[in-house]
């Protein structure tokens, strides 16, 4: 991860609709994190491949499906399983089974208050903190 606090990751946002995307990218700005903001699947791979990041938020509903997409970007290792959350629509309970069942670290219900997302973020980098192991400096 980027820094010990839940403040100053580095986030990838996966979402095709230009005002969700803008939201989602001037909130988690203004809580300190450094974001990437791409609109299709392909441009999701093409940055983790280049470019690490300690959260992947994901449309479930990009040009193609985002949950098959997150769970293929864990299996290439180009994201860790605890590092992603799906967006998902709220009437969509099939997306939202299958993204729980896909393993992601939690789901975002659209419609959603920027807060929430901020939060989930937030918890999602306090859980990765506490998970991570402790540094042991070289004898």
């Amino acid at each position: 991860m980027s820094d010990e606090r839940p403040h100053g990751a580095r986030v990838l946002i996966a979402e095709d609709e230009p005002m969700i995307g803008r939201i989602l990218e001037h909130k988690l700005r203004r809580e300190g994190h450094e974001v990437i903001w791409v609109r299709t699947a392909a441009e999701v791979e093409a940055k983790l491949r280049v470019e690490p990041v300690d959260v992947a938020i994901v449309d479930a509903t990009l040009e193609r499906d985002g949950i098959d997409l997150g769970t293929a970007l864990v299996g290439a290792q180009l994201l860790q399983q605890a590092s992603w959350l799906a967006l998902v629509e709220q009437r969509d309970v099939s997306a939202q089974r299958r993204a729980r069942a896909a393993g992601v670290a939690g789901t975002v219900l659209k419609p959603f208050k920027p807060t929430q997302v901020a939060a989930a973020v937030a918890a999602l980098l306090v859980a990765q903190t506490a998970a991570a192991p402790a540094f042991e400096p070289a004898p």
